[in-house]
């Protein structure tokens, strides 16, 4: 953008990047007290065209996005459930609330963040880098695994709050802890009271199309989502919603 801001508007920008870095930290934070089940409701745009994309395709349209975080939700209950089923006397005598998200550890941190507000201010984009891990249920029990990720975000405002109306979640790394980044993946000898984590398995995107492909030795080089880079309306800028 060539024209001198204002104090003023230098000032409103800083506000929007601030509520920028809240709202990513609030769904960072919701990830590692196993929160998925609100997040749709309270982050994302009420607009008919948000979309989320993965390394797999795309959940296109608000209905479709929803039934994505309710996979989520759907996989922490059922992993809870196998996790007090496994410790009876720790866990036998409480609710399905109580030990939701027992024994799970998620730490999604972001950073490296470049965010970029229209000249408008209807708009905004952000670009981070997740270096995380989290736990996951095999039929051989729990396992600690790496995540590298990129998260790729079109904001929207409406009523004055800075909303989701598109995003990527693209996973360059999803290894066991403790292991190689590529190769084969130790396989654990099955335990009955895992037996159901076979039975789990997240929601088909709309629109199926390869975003991203894991890092292997064999991949060839693949480059970041777009940068975000100044601009005035959404009109001069690329999407990171689907095109399809």
């Amino acid at each position: 953008m060539s024209r001198t801001l204002t104090a003023e508007e230098k000032l409103s920008r800083w506000e929007d990047v601030r509520e920028i870095k809240n709202l990513v930290g609030r769904m960072s934070t919701n990830y590692t007290i196993k929160e998925e089940r609100g997040m749709f409701r309270s982050y994302w745009s009420g607009r008919e065209d948000v979309c989320l994309g993965i390394n797999t395709g795309y959940f296109v349209g608000p209905a479709e996005v929803a039934r994505y975080y309710d996979g989520e939700e759907a996989r922490i209950t059922a992993e809870s459930a196998m996790i007090q089923a496994a410790f009876p006397q720790e866990l036998g005598e409480k609710t399905q609330e109580e030990v939701h998200g027992v024994g799970m550890m998620t730490y999604k941190p972001v950073d490296t963040a470049v965010i970029e507000v229209a000249g408008d201010r209807q708009t905004a984009k952000g670009l981070w880098i997740i270096r995380g891990s989290y736990s996951r249920i095999s039929t051989g029990g729990p396992i600690s695994y790496w995540e590298w990720s990129w998260l790729a975000i079109d904001f929207v405002r409406e009523n004055g709050e800075w909303k989701i109306w598109h995003e990527l979640y693209l996973t360059e790394i999803d290894r066991p802890c403790g292991g190689a980044f590529v190769g084969p993946e130790t396989a654990y000898a099955p335990r009955p009271e895992f037996a159901a984590a076979a039975d789990i398995h997240m929601p088909e995107p709309t629109v199926k199309q390869v975003l991203r492909e894991h890092y292997s030795a064999t991949r060839p080089f693949a480059a970041s989502p777009r940068i975000p880079a100044p601009y005035e309306t959404f009109a001069e800028t690329f999407s990171y919603g689907c095109e399809a």
